[in-house]
């Protein structure tokens, strides 16, 4: 009993200190992260040390290492990896492993062995994705090429993490006594990656289906949960890391037909796990180092902004960003970040490194991000072009749809709809709550999310700021009554086109303020993507025989009548 009553009082202490320190860091104009940061610094042993008992330390720090790569992995969504793949790729990978070189040669300059120093190269080159998603919210809007090509570097550092972890353990020197060759463990850890890759996805889209079909949100969490806790069981039980467990569970989920539903899920949890994180990571900063070494400290700090700056505003030349920009994005990047306390505390396990280098490694990328706020206000005022006010054709990396309509319903009506738009090159999102309709639309190759339409989170994920008009097409009047009024309330921009059973829904959707509504049949939703087309700029004639078009086509698509007699 006292052990779960000291172990409430430690969370209790975490969330009181976190509710304390980000407000006063936010009005300060440091931001969240470092508020969380001077929240564990102040409850931890070099603060006020309300906590003492470093296993409860560890424990917290573990739970919360495992929860953060697991938010990592959920941000590789498809639309993110294939605009990786398809994008700026190679720049990431050139600037991580020439960032990683330049930090080696340092630490090898200095005088670390080489493995100690290609370890701290590996760390401190991955940059904070926290402090950067933090700034871009601050300054720019959403799917600009700043914030676009910032991303994609960022998920190019956070993807580099698995063949990190797998091979570390080849670093361990002085583990090899002890525990002999590491190679069986860099075998395991291959054959696990590859396995789980391989069965992982085609498993899972039957399993999630079956799952789905119940119909109870509730199950579908569960299912979810207990595939994670299950991964971990099977590295644990195979001596690897849990962190690459919650690494492979995170790229697995978010790989699936439903992985949108999982992100979208677990976004209101995102900023607060990322916090506990970061105030686990506060209380294990050692300030003695800082004590007895602040010029060099302060030296180690200075010189890898400054690498980091250089290098990463020479990649920027080769990408998208404005010239003026590229100080600003550059400075955003020069810090390391979580990933960076990840790498160090798997070395430490693996006596790659030194507990006292592990501790200097840890203050230098804790104090490299606390220089951002005041470095970022000096890039300012090098960044010409006014932030609120520049556009793109494109979207932030996976965190919106591109769409330009959004359909509601992958029913009758919601397909034709959707068949006319893609036809005719216009971009649509489909929103359905059906696990029956949600996989007919992706093996027909739209774009679409598995959720309530009613929710909130999953409107503003399929592009709802964004997206012209929205097609009400859902089955159930009350839902469509609903989200009519969310919709109405919350994005005036948006003109709303809604599918009624009979005149009484129609009028009353009118009423209610849907731009038009139609009653349901096939003509009716043909009428629904001509007015949809034209609203979208064609030519009202040229919609008219687009729909004609689309008609013959049905009509040849079905079957000859049959003769009965």
């Amino acid at each position: 009993m006292a052990e779960s009553s000291s172990l409430l009082l430690n969370l209790f202490i975490y969330l009181l200190a976190g509710l304390l320190a980000v407000p006063s860091a936010k009005r300060l104009g440091l931001g969240p992260v470092f508020g969380y940061l001077l929240a564990g610094i102040l409850v931890g042993p070099w603060g006020l040390a309300l906590i003492r008992d470093t296993q409860h330390i560890e424990l917290f720090s573990k739970l919360a290492t495992v929860l953060l790569l697991f938010l990592v992995a959920l941000q590789a969504t498809p639309a993110r990896v294939h605009r990786l793949l398809t994008g700026i790729v190679s720049l990431g990978v050139l600037q991580y492993c020439l960032t990683t070189l330049v930090i080696t040669l340092v630490g090898l300059l200095i005088g670390h062995p080489w493995h100690h120093a290609l370890i701290a190269g590996l760390a401190l080159s991955i940059s904070s994705e926290a402090v950067a998603t933090h700034a871009f919210k601050e300054r720019y809007p959403m799917g600009s090429s700043l914030t676009a090509t910032g991303h994609q570097l960022l998920l190019t550092q956070s993807m580099a993490m698995v063949p990190v972890i797998v091979f570390l353990p080849l670093l361990g020197f002085d583990a090899l006594i002890s525990h002999g060759s590491p190679w069986p463990r860099v075998v395991m850890g291959l054959i696990v990656v590859g396995g789980f890759g391989i069965a992982g996805h085609l498993m899972l889209r039957h399993a999630f289906r079956y799952v789905v079909s119940v119909g109870l949100d509730e199950v579908f969490a569960a299912f979810a949960l207990l595939l994670i806790i299950g991964l971990l069981l099977i590295v644990q039980a195979l001596d690897l890391p849990l962190e690459l467990g919650a690494l492979l569970g995170g790229l697995l989920l978010i790989r699936s037909e439903y992985g949108s539903a999982i992100r979208i899920a677990t976004y209101p949890f995102t900023g607060l796990l990322v916090g506990m994180f970061f105030i686990s990571t506060g209380m294990q900063i050692d300030f003695a180092i800082f004590i007895k070494k602040p010029l060099e400290t302060f030296a180690l700090v200075a010189l890898l902004v400054l690498v980091k700056l250089w290098i990463v505003r020479n990649i920027l030349r080769y990408t998208a960003v404005a010239r003026q920009q590229r100080i600003w994005l550059a400075t955003v990047l020069a810090q390391s970040g979580e990933l960076a306390f990840v790498v160090i505390a798997l070395a430490i396990n693996y006596q790659a490194i030194p507990e006292k280098l592990a501790a200097q490694l840890v203050l230098v990328v804790a104090l490299s991000m606390l220089t951002t706020p005041m470095l970022l206000f000096f890039a300012a005022r090098r960044d010409t072009l006014p932030a609120r006010q520049q556009t793109d054709t494109g979207v932030e990396l996976g965190e919106t749809a591109d769409s330009q309509v959004i359909v509601a319903g992958f029913g009758r009506v919601g397909r034709v709809v959707a068949n006319m738009l893609r036809e005719n090159g216009f971009r649509a999102v489909i929103i359905d709550h059906s696990p029956d309709r949600f996989a007919e639309l992706r093996a027909e190759g739209f774009v679409g999310f598995y959720g309530d339409a009613l929710r909130p989170d999953l409107l503003d994920t399929a592009g709802a700021l964004k997206a012209r008009v929205l097609v009400i097409a859902l089955d159930d009047p009350e839902a469509a009554d609903e989200l009519l009024n969310r919709v109405r309330r919350e994005y005036p921009h948006m003109i709303i086109l809604a599918r009624a059973v009979g005149m009484t829904e129609e009028h009353r959707l009118l009423r209610d303020g849907a731009d038009r509504a139609y009653s349901e049949t096939f003509e009716t939703a043909l009428l629904m993507g001509e007015d949809v087309l034209e609203l979208l700029g064609m030519k009202p004639l040229d919609a008219q025989a687009m729909a004609e078009h689309f008609r013959d086509m049905a009509l040849e698509s079905q079957p000859a009548p049959k003769e009965r007699g």
